[in-house]
């Protein structure tokens, strides 16, 4: 086996077409083919498949070994990236796993000083639930991705806290007050985020007894707001998720207070890339300068 095979092997399982995979690992189609032809040959087993309408899958024994080919050409990048770490360079590639109640600003912000930072480390950037990024980090098919902190099974390290609001329309029942409890909320219906928003000890959605019940589900923070503002239902997220200005919807805080701590999560702190070790140094910085830049700006 040799590294251009595993990698034609992982780029055409995660793109499910040849034309594609060549395209992301920059050879020809041809030379995918034939890497995986071998490959399959060495091996003595059939790792893809084609179905009636040429899309290409992963046979059985394919799905039992990519975790492996997963693995294997992670550790090959962080030998490369420390290679070139001990020479003085910032080089290589991070692969990095969000979540959708993350805020935009949190995300784009730290995504801009790290590429300021080290403008020679490709990111690429992969969203999923909050259960598929810890898959993926698990998997080694991201290096490093946002979860609530602290998290089980992955190492992970506290970004920044942020706090869980309700979200009410202009003219709601509950518009005025200056905080809410969990049972006030009993009769409401809910509207939340389609993938990555799971807060059961918040919503008391386990025991069924005092949260509201989830009456629609939107995939993205505009759509929720819309909806909200609409007189739909109400939602409880983070406050960062949505902008400072609310127009037609009131933020109102929970009583008691409810955190939400985002972290950024590595499958193990002492294999982590030097990329996603770097991510992680970075994102904790620009949190820090962000918030000592707070008591200025008022």
């Amino acid at each position: 086996m040799n590294f251009s095979q595993l990698q034609s092997l992982l780029a055409v399982a995660e793109s499910g077409s040849f034309t594609e995979a060549a395209y992301t690992i920059y050879l020809t189609q041809s030379a995918v083919s034939h890497a995986l032809s071998s490959l399959e040959s060495e091996l003595g087993v059939t790792l893809l498949e084609r179905n009636h309408k040429g899309v290409v899958a992963l046979t059985n024994v394919g799905q039992k070994i990519l975790p492996h080919v997963r693995a294997l050409l992670a550790h090959a990048e962080t030998i490369q990236q420390e290679a070139k770490a001990a020479r003085g360079l910032a080089r290589g590639k991070l692969r990095l796993g969000s979540i959708p109640p993350l805020s935009p600003r949190l995300l784009a912000g730290v995504l801009t000083h790290f590429q300021q930072q080290y403008p020679d480390i490709e990111v690429v950037l992969f969203e999923g639930t909050l259960q598929e990024v810890h898959e993926w980090i698990g998997t080694s098919m991201i290096d490093v991705g946002f979860v609530h902190h602290p998290a089980k099974e992955v190492e992970s390290t506290l970004i920044t806290t942020d706090e869980m609001q309700v979200f009410v329309a202009r003219g709601h029942r509950l518009h005025a007050r200056t905080s809410v409890t969990v049972n006030d909320l009993r009769e409401e219906r809910l509207i939340m985020p389609r993938t990555g928003c799971e807060f059961p000890e918040i919503l008391d959605q386990k025991g069924g007894k005092n949260g509201p019940p989830i009456r629609y589900q939107a995939s993205d923070g505009t759509t929720i707001l819309a909806m909200v503002r609409e007189g739909l239902g109400i939602t409880i997220l983070p406050r960062m998720m949505f902008p400072e200005k609310l127009e037609g919807i009131a933020g109102i805080p929970l009583d008691p207070p409810r955190q939400l701590q985002i972290g950024l999560a590595v499958r193990s702190q002492e294999t982590a890339s030097p990329a996603a070790t770097l991510f992680v140094q970075t994102a904790v910085a620009w949190v820090q300068e962000q918030a000592a830049l707070l008591p200025s700006a008022r």
